[in-house]
């Protein structure tokens, strides 16, 4: 069962842990499993660990939560599953605790997805040696992506979706009995609730190769299950052909968005801005940087990231034809999802922006104005494809670079100056009552003040008789 293989690469994290444990002579059998040792394996990141326990999962995760000073969660008592949350050299660590399935290892991880996720080592004994029953390792090393029995996508249709967001991942060719499998376990997708599918739907939105993965969705009748009822996926077994233009164009723009993303995000390379349409981004945008990268990285519910967001927009860019409801998205999330799809076609038919052209833009959306400028340069991109003409990108870059300026730089010159007169002031001056002639006036008052026209009280008072008038 235990086979020699290349040193595991674990974190210091995991090694401290292992030594831990050991030297409170915990005797329970223990064993990592899943992620963490592939991970390890690929010499990847591991950022959360799964560990089963051959006994009781939740009182180990008690203890072990005591002696790290660290949150302890109960998530399911019966099926004795816990979660524990520290603090590691300035890291937030997961560790997830959880009862061995079946009765022995072999059998829990039979129980699984996939098989490059069924392999294990044992935190008490040499945590150096792969434990890999199902080939596991062997599957990485060919590049395949392989179920671990035949009704493991049965037993649990989101592993359709995981199946297709993990070969993206990881630049795996689906074994063609798994793909016969998730093909016939499409429909039972619905069963899962919206909740799990949106968010495994947006880990796959979340990846480099995005559309790359959308195109499998589609291939094998899943992305039909994830937007039902949108006119453009629920044709059945459609195709990229039968699609037409309309999916090619929303792959086109997942791919601009996600390109643009990355070269704003932290994970920029030299290569990421090596093409002229990058690298004018790069240059033009990189004053702004910091704050884009806080705005793309905020999360909706601990799960979700805005710029995961931003891709399903650049999906949808044709927004009449799409339901999103089935994805349980929050109020918030549905909101900007409707105004960036507008908005972005009117930044680029607009050909100059004034200054009040810049004030009622942002004044308008708001923070949601940062994504109507992405999404707009991305389907830009997308539209031009090969034919990018070099002075009319420079020229919606010099735009974007504009609006950018007048948000981050500029906010309380053109987006929002505080007003020379209140509501109150302006009631009391022009002895109006509350009513909507009041919020006209001030709506009048700002954006004389963005264009310069009044610059004092004594401008604002001679500026706001002649409104009344």
């Amino acid at each position: 069962m235990k086979v020699q293989a290349p040193r595991l690469a674990w974190t210091e994290f995991v090694q401290d842990l292992s030594t831990l444990l050991r030297d409170r002579e915990i005797h329970t059998p223990l064993y990592i499993v899943g992620g963490a040792v592939r991970d390890a394996y690929l010499r990847g990141a591991i950022t959360d660990v799964d560990i089963v326990v051959a006994g009781d999962a939740v009182g180990l995760a008690r203890r072990v939560a005591d002696w790290l000073d660290a949150d302890i969660y109960v998530m399911d008592r019966e099926r004795g599953v816990a979660r524990v949350l520290c603090s590691w050299q300035g890291k937030r660590v997961c560790v997830d605790f959880a009862r061995l399935r079946g009765a022995t290892l072999e059998q829990d991880l039979r129980d699984r997805d996939f098989t490059m996720n069924a392999m294990a080592a044992d935190l008490l004994k040499n945590i150096d040696i792969l434990i890999d029953p199902l080939g596991g390792a062997a599957d990485l090393q060919h590049k395949i992506l392989r179920r671990c029995s035949a009704q493991a996508i049965k037993n649990d249709p989101i592993r359709a979706l995981r199946a297709v967001r993990l070969s993206t991942q990881f630049q795996l060719k689906i074994h063609p009995g798994t793909a016969a499998d998730i093909r016939a376990e499409a429909g039972a997708l619905k069963q899962c609730s919206g909740e799990r599918i949106r968010d495994e739907f947006f880990k796959l939105l979340g990846l480099d190769q995005a559309a790359r993965g959308l195109r499998v969705l589609l291939h094998l009748g899943l992305l039909q299950q994830v937007l039902p009822k949108s006119v453009r996926f629920s044709k059945g077994e459609m195709n990229e052909d039968l699609a037409g233009a309309a999916w090619r164009a929303s792959l086109a723009g997942v791919e601009r968005m996600v390109a643009i993303l990355k070269a704003i995000s932290s994970r920029r390379t030299d290569n990421t801005a090596a093409a002229f349409d990058l690298g004018m981004l790069v240059i033009q945008l990189d004053r702004f940087r910091v704050p884009l990268q806080r705005h793309i990285e905020r999360e909706y519910g601990g799960a979700r990231s805005h710029a995961e967001l931003l891709v399903l927009a650049a999906l949808l860019h044709d927004r009449e034809e799409v339901d999103v409801s089935a994805l349980r998205l929050s109020a918030k999330e549905e909101h900007g999802l409707n105004q960036i799809a507008v908005n972005a076609r009117l930044f680029t038919a607009r050909k100059s922006w004034s200054v009040l052209d810049r004030h009622r833009f942002w004044y308008t959306l708001k923070e949601s104005g940062i994504d109507v400028i992405l999404l707009a340069l991305a389907e830009y991109l997308a539209a031009q494809g090969n034919e990018l003409k070099q002075h009319e990108w420079l020229a919606q870059v010099e735009t974007a670079t504009q609006l950018l300026n007048a948000y981050f730089h500029r906010y309380d010159e053109v987006v929002d100056p505080p007003l020379l007169f209140n509501g109150n002031e302006i009631q009391k001056q022009l002895h109006l009552k509350p009513g909507p002639l009041v919020g006209e006036l001030l709506g009048a008052l700002r954006e004389a003040q963005v264009t310069g026209e009044v610059r004092s009280t004594s401008d604002a008072r001679h500026f706001l008789r002649r409104q009344l008038r």
